[in-house]
């Protein structure tokens, strides 16, 4: 799905209601933690991303981008696979989480986005891998 697509998709007023009465209107999305993350990553080792945010609407879709684009649609699909999504809080919660299979020197070179958007709005969560060295490495150790 193109941006522009989930843009229209969500194209509606996006009002919330508790006991009949309006509770926010017009919120966009908003990412927990931190929009912008380095991650250390173990080369030849999975790795989970994940993302939360607060929906602040009905019809809110969060997804993961790889150099963006979809995770299905680069060549090595099967390399990164993408979490369904799931929520907490009666919906008010949304998670989604990547999953790389033995990470790569490429993937240090890869952007990941975490994008989440409803009818008022869009924020992204980016994440950024470098390599985690060991310690020890390098370092002759005596017995």
């Amino acid at each position: 799905m193109k941006l522009s697509l989930a843009f229209k998709a969500l194209g509606s007023l996006c009002l919330l209601l508790a006991d009949g009465f309006p509770v926010s209107e017009n919120l966009p999305p908003k990412i927990i933690g931190a929009n912008h993350v380095k991650i250390k990553a173990h080369l030849g080792e999975n790795l989970f991303l994940h993302c939360e945010a607060f929906a602040n609407c009905e019809d809110t879709l969060i997804y993961w981008l790889v150099n963006n684009t979809f995770p299905e649609d680069l060549p090595s699909s099967g390399k990164i696979v993408e979490s369904d999504e799931s929520t907490l809080d009666e919906g008010a919660i949304l998670l989604r989480s990547l999953l790389l299979k033995n990470v790569t020197s490429e993937d240090l070179k890869s952007s990941f986005t975490c994008v989440v958007i409803n009818a008022a709005g869009m924020t992204q969560k980016k994440i950024m891998l470098t390599v985690r060295s060991d310690c020890n490495a390098g370092k002759n150790r005596k017995h």
